[in-house]
C-alpha cells in the first residue's frame, strides 16, 4: 500500500471513529443517559467526571478532543493491516465484520469495567449498575459501532481496482 493511501485510509478512519463517537454519544445522552450523569440518580457521578461539578467538567472539556482523537488514531492504524482484506469484500461483508470486531472487540468484551460492558456486570457495584443501565446504554454503543463500520467499511476500506473484490 502506497503512502498516500495509508495517509488517506488513515485519515479517513480517525474522521468517522470520531463523528461516530460524538453523534451517537450526543444522541444517546439527550435521549436515553444523561440521568445516569446529573440529578437525583446520577450514579456515573460516582465514577465519572460530571458536567454537575464544573471543575471536574473543565478537565473534561479541556481533555476530550484530544483523547478522542488519539483513541481514533489508534483503532485507525490497528485496522491499517486489515484494510486490503476487508476491501476485497463485498460491502455487505465488511460491514458485518467491522461491526462484529468493532461491537466485541471495542464495547462488549472490553477488559475494562464499564456499566455498558460484560467486564462492568461482573466488577461494578450493584448500587451504580443494574440491568437498567446496562441496557440502556447499549444503544449509543451499537449506534457508535454501526457508524464506524458503515463509514470505515464503505468508504476507508473501498476497493480501489474491480480486480481487488473477491467474489460475495
Amino acid at each position: 500500500m502506497s503512502t498516500g493511501n495509508v495517509v488517506r485510509f488513515v485519515g479517513k478512519a480517525t474522521l468517522i471513529s470520531v463523528a461516530a463517537y460524538l453523534i451517537s454519544g450526543g444522541l444517546a445522552y439527550l435521549l436515553l443517559t444523561k440521568r445516569f450523569y446529573v440529578g437525583d440518580h446520577a450514579v456515573f457521578a460516582a465514577f465519572l467526571r460530571s458536567e454537575a461539578n464544573p471543575e471536574q467538567w473543565a478537565h473534561v472539556t479541556r481533555w476530550q478532543v484530544p483523547i478522542l482523537l488519539a483513541r481514533a488514531l489508534l483503532i485507525a492504524i490497528v485496522l491499517l493491516p486489515f484494510r486490503e482484506a476487508l476491501s476485497a469484500h463485498a460491502p455487505r461483508r465488511r460491514l458485518a465484520v467491522l461491526f462484529g470486531v468493532f461491537f466485541v472487540m471495542l464495547h462488549l468484551a472490553a477488559a475494562a469495567p464499564s456499566p455498558s460492558n460484560l467486564e462492568g456486570l461482573v466488577y461494578m457495584r450493584p448500587e451504580l449498575l443494574g440491568v437498567d443501565v446496562f441496557l440502556l446504554t447499549q444503544p449509543e454503543m451499537i449506534a457508535q459501532c454501526l457508524l464506524m463500520a458503515i463509514g470505515i467499511g464503505l468508504w476507508a476500506c473501498r476497493p480501489t481496482t474491480p480486480s481487488q473484490r473477491l467474489p460475495p
